[in-house]
């Protein structure tokens, strides 16, 4: 032994995911589409929406609630979609491509089910609309708030349908991640444009 100490420093974590929205901002893109596909958002937040609205102990227990919620998942959708289309322009994806080392057949299979859908052309080519869009209709702490009341209802759900809890949190944190970045990208765009 050389008389060095191996000990951890006490209080600090050797890596966290939201971490890298601090450091990297937009980088953190790659990351968060690594992890769920666009198609994976679209899957879980169907789930995450049906659970909600049938949680009679949750924050969705009346009428005005259930319709914020949908108009809200309605839009987060579209949100999801534009950070996508601008992950997928960015050199830092396509320096560090999921694919890479897959079979063409499957880098073709998740192009063709990742495609987003509901931005219209303009959207698709400005994504940043799609993104100012969102940031304006819904107050930053209203977005954080929704999304930690579904993943509450989610949690105290006790209906008939099977939910996989392992991953809840993890999802809950990259949708955390994307809304967080709206915002700070959201501001940034502002403040250049005045």
């Amino acid at each position: 032994m050389n008389g060095e100490s191996t000990a951890t420093k006490r209080f600090q974590k050797p890596y966290h995911f939201l971490t890298k929205l601090e450091k990297q901002g937009v980088h953190c893109l790659s990351e968060v589409f690594k992890n769920f596909h666009l198609d994976d958002f679209r899957r879980e937040l169907k789930l995450w929406l049906h659970i909600a609205l049938s949680n009679d102990q949750s924050a969705y227990d009346e009428g005005n609630t259930r319709e914020d919620l949908i108009d809200f998942i309605a839009e987060l959708h579209k949100l999801i979609e534009a950070l996508y289309i601008l992950h997928k322009k960015s050199n830092y994806s396509k320096k560090n491509m999921p694919g890479k080392g897959l079979s063409r057949q499957i880098q073709r299979m998740l192009r063709e089910m990742n495609i987003p859908v509901l931005l219209n052309d303009e959207e698709m080519r400005k994504p940043a609309l799609a993104i100012k869009a969102f940031c304006k209709t819904f107050p930053s702490g209203y977005a954080k708030a929704e999304i930690l009341d579904m993943l509450d209802a989610v949690v105290t759900y006790d209906g008939n349908k099977k939910i996989y809890n392992g991953n809840l949190v993890l999802f809950y944190q990259h949708l955390y991640c994307l809304i967080k970045l709206a915002y700070q990208m959201n501001k940034i765009k502002n403040r250049k444009s005045h």
